[in-house]
């Protein structure tokens, strides 16, 4: 999937796009709840989530139960 978020050292950078992964085959996935897993290995937290204005801009079929069980899309 892609998402975008915003750079809170940089406003005028304007949104950034990364690559990354929702599973459930993470470390930080307890009881079968999904995470959202960057480019480098680690979890994408709510606190980071909220704060850096993250967005789901594209994501894969396979992804769309996943992303709507955690409340990210309609």
């Amino acid at each position: 999937m892609t998402l975008s978020y915003r750079d809170l050292f940089d406003r005028e950078k304007g949104r950034q796009k990364i690559k990354a992964q929702i599973t459930t085959q993470h470390p930080a996935s307890s009881y079968g709840q999904p995470v959202i897993v960057l480019e480098d290995g680690g979890a994408l937290d709510l606190m980071s989530w909220v704060t850096m204005d993250y967005r789901v801009e594209r994501f894969a079929k396979k992804e769309e139960g996943l992303l709507r069980q955690m409340g990210l899309i309609a």
